[in-house]
């Protein structure tokens, strides 16, 4: 579980480089646009991972 927090704090990092060092190598827009993509995708996949500690106990209450 860990595990997947850090890919996914790697990928909003990633992001960030590419908008911020892509126009340095490829074309402007194509760095910004594929830098938004692994930034997003690393944000989203953050929150959606995320579970507060109530809820994980509310579904184990709701099973019985």
């Amino acid at each position: 579980m860990k595990t997947k927090k850090i890919i996914y704090v790697l990928f909003m990092i990633i992001g960030a480089l590419i908008m911020s060092l892509g126009p340095n190598y490829v074309e402007k827009e194509y760095a910004l646009a594929l830098g938004i993509i692994f930034l997003m995708f690393g944000v989203y996949k953050t929150g959606v991972s995320y579970t507060p500690q109530n809820q994980e106990n509310k579904e184990v209450e709701d099973e019985f």
